[in-house]
């Protein structure tokens, strides 16, 4: 799991949402408040997440955790195979969800 720490407390989810859509183009689908736990599986989950899905099992889960000066957003891979997850942590949607955030002028701009 990787964490994007930005400066601003106010971050939405639909800000997320956009600069993902943005940066990673049609290819990837985004599904707020789902997560992934394996091949397939997804299930419900609270307001602040969401699963950003690449093609086949290429998945990353992206949770937003409030904080009172800043905000953390936690990606991780959506796979439960160990060998799996490493690959798709080094070369999959998790890298590449956690470079947009990273790189993201519009969610590092301030309150």
């Amino acid at each position: 799991m990787s964490t994007v720490k930005l400066p601003r407390s106010n971050v939405s989810v639909e800000e997320v949402i956009a600069v993902l859509h943005k940066r990673l183009g049609a290819r990837y689908r985004i599904t707020p408040s789902v997560t992934s736990s394996g091949f397939g599986k997804e299930a419900p989950d609270d307001a602040n997440t969401m699963l950003v899905k690449g093609k086949w099992f290429d998945r990353a889960n992206v949770r937003i955790l409030p904080g009172t000066d800043s905000i953390e957003i936690e990606v991780s891979p959506g796979a439960t195979y160990f060998g799996l997850i490493r690959l798709l942590d080094r070369v999959g949607s998790a890298r590449k969800v956690h470079q947009a955030l990273e790189q993201s002028p519009e969610l590092a701009g301030s309150d």
